[in-house]
């Protein structure tokens, strides 16, 4: 349950004159790193059985290739989605790629994926509804797609932060379920290693 309401109170705060400032302040420390690495633990909310699914692994963001997951509890997999891709990887390693090819809903939906997890121009009130409180140091933004094909799949996105750090991002569906990621253990650099690159390329 905390899983599902965890800072849901932000969209009774509508970006204003007051922390638009504030949030520019954010959007660039988001962006501010090449790279962004650490753990993760995954809690999918199932409404309709009120049930949280719970999963963990490490992950990399990578702000000029994309975001990388790799699953290691409960089961091993991993997951590379890109603007031109989503690679999935089976615990056999078999990759399985899904193109985007001519698809606008994949490569938008993509930016705004890409743009939740790690801020930059995209993040903006061009693409979103935006709610915000708190402090540059320690805040949380509610986001709202404008785009009616990627609010049938991502109905709303809660951020939190503190200290700088991207705390958790919490996806909000349609259907009532929801997916939370906490990150741990955040580390950032200046480029990927060999062995990084080669997780964004198909």
């Amino acid at each position: 349950a905390q899983a599902a309401a965890s800072g849901a109170g932000v969209f009774e705060h509508p970006l204003d004159a007051a922390t638009e400032s504030v949030f520019a302040e954010v959007r660039a420390s988001l962006s501010a790193h090449a790279v962004q690495k650490g753990a993760f633990t995954q809690t999918k909310r199932i409404a309709r059985l009120k049930r949280d699914l719970v999963s963990s692994g490490s992950y990399v963001i990578a702000r000029e290739e994309g975001i990388f997951w790799r699953t290691e509890k409960p089961y091993p997999s991993a997951m590379t989605v890109t603007r031109r891709a989503v690679i999935q990887t089976a615990a056999s390693g078999k990759k399985t790629v899904l193109q985007a090819g001519s698809n606008a809903t994949f490569e938008s939906f993509s930016a705004v994926i890409s743009s939740v997890f790690q801020g930059g121009d995209a993040l903006s009130a061009d693409n979103f509804d935006i709610s915000f409180e708190g402090t540059a140091a320690r805040w949380t933004a509610g986001l709202v797609p404008k785009d009616s094909a990627i609010r049938a799949v991502a109905s709303r996105f809660v951020l939190e932060s503190a200290d700088g750090a991207l705390l958790a991002v919490t996806m909000h569906e349609p259907s009532g379920d929801s997916v939370r990621y906490d990150f741990s253990a955040t580390e950032y650099a200046d480029a990927l290693t060999p062995a990084e690159q080669a997780l964004f390329r198909e």
